[in-house]
């Protein structure tokens, strides 16, 4: 997959960087030399231009992208004459950072195929967290669904998934898959690490996988069912 990324921010640093870890081959293009030097090594290729002039765009190969990422984050006019620009150019498929409702009013407009609000969807993953008892990590699926990322609730620990299916399916949740710690087999000789502890994911979760204490669940469901699911100890 071929993807241009315009505009290195905090998002489309880490979009490209991502992208390019998934084996992707990705284009990026950012006015500031530095932002460039910071991801080069990263990537397939990096341009400085300036996003006041998107004429320099004509020499890039735009309409050979599988997809053209506007992550331009602070400027909204140098965005919308970016976004203008690929289009006339033929990227087959446009992602924009939305700045502003103005902003997404326009792009609207302009039919680009997919809009992003990354603070939004930020806060709504640190609603999750904060609103449901032991959530670490949250990503709002929409209609009142979720995927959390949450520490095993101490009734189910040691227990497994045929012994629980029944407290998942009443409260309507899906487990995806467990983050694991990984554990070295020195581990009992060597002094614990400093910061956060290495976890693996399992993959697909077998009916007799015990759940250890220090899990991560990561589960889909409607954010009522997530809560009781994670609050109610008396669930089964």
């Amino acid at each position: 997959m071929k993807c241009c990324i315009i505009g290195l921010g905090v998002f489309g640093r880490n979009l490209a960087r991502c992208l390019s870890q998934l084996g992707a081959d990705v284009l990026v293009v950012d006015r500031k030399d530095e932002n460039i030097s910071a991801i080069k090594d990263d990537v397939s290729a990096a341009v400085v231009m300036d996003f006041a002039d998107p004429t320099p765009l004509e020499s890039l190969p735009i309409a050979e992208m599988d997809v053209v990422v506007v992550a331009i984050g602070d400027k909204f006019e140098d965005s919308m004459a970016i976004t203008v620009k690929v289009q006339e150019l033929g990227a087959p498929q446009i992602v924009c950072r939305v700045l502003s409702p103005m902003h997404e009013r326009l792009l609207r407009l302009m039919k680009v195929d997919r809009l992003v609000i990354p603070e939004e969807y930020a806060a709504r993953g640190l609603a999750h967290s904060l609103l449901m008892r032991g959530v670490v990590n949250g990503f709002d699926m929409g209609s009142g669904h979720a995927i959390i990322e949450a520490r095993v609730p101490k009734r189910l620990a040691g227990k497994n998934l045929a012994a629980t299916s029944n407290e998942f399916r009443n409260a309507g949740v899906r487990l995806i898959t467990i983050k694991r710690i990984e554990r070295s087999a020195l581990a009992g000789f060597l002094a614990p690490a400093t910061g956060e502890e290495r976890r693996t994911t399992l993959g697909v979760v077998e009916l007799n996988e015990p759940f250890r204490p220090d899990d991560v669940f990561v589960l889909f469901g409607r954010e009522k069912g997530l809560r009781t699911f994670l609050e109610d100890e008396d669930l089964g």
